[in-house]
């Protein structure tokens, strides 16, 4: 003899009062656009601000290029003559050219000052940065941290020509703070 279950109109019947178990799910994170930084209202000026201001924006271009490989804007505040700039800008190049990027939280200005060495054209200035630990991105997702941070002095050597802002140089040493 054989049964037969039939609908009896009624829904299923609970097996038990326990509590349904829970399926932990971890949202994959989406990762944040990495947005071009914003060229204060102070570069304006041919004044030791204006010169700060300046540096610290060339620093934020440079955080934006390892984090995006795009080193236009970074290379459009670079002089011809600078060679920090050459070394960034193959360092990313490279980056980029083995499917690899970076990821760093934004630069942290410490203290800045600045000096006027000829009057409205050219200015030496030392900002005391931190930089967040540095974390590489493999092609397939990899990630590996390649530097812990730290604190640093960047020196610029930097010009103000045509009502435009040249980083000449850059020498970067251990902070003084």
């Amino acid at each position: 003899m054989a049964l037969v279950a039939g609908c009896t109109g009624g829904g299923p019947e609970p097996a038990d009062s326990a509590t349904p178990p829970v399926v932990e799910v971890t949202p994959t994170p989406t990762p944040t656009p990495v947005v071009k930084p914003e060229r204060p209202a102070a570069m304006d000026e041919p004044t030791t601000d204006g010169a700060i201001a300046a540096a610290t924006y060339f620093l934020q271009l440079h955080d934006y290029a390892f984090s995006t490989g795009d080193t236009k804007p970074l290379l459009a505040m670079s002089g011809e003559s600078c060679d920090f700039c050459t070394y960034v800008n193959g360092q990313v190049q490279s980056m980029v050219s083995t499917g690899y990027s970076s990821i760093r939280g934004p630069v942290d200005i410490l203290g800045a000052d600045s000096a006027e060495i000829r009057e409205d054209e050219w200015f030496r200035v030392r900002l005391s940065a931190h930089q967040g630990p540095l974390t590489a991105v493999a092609p397939d997702g990899t990630r590996t941290q390649t530097s812990e941070g730290g604190t640093v002095d960047f020196i610029f050597a930097i010009s103000r020509i045509s009502d435009d802002w040249r980083v000449e140089g850059v020498d970067v040493e251990e902070s003084q703070l």
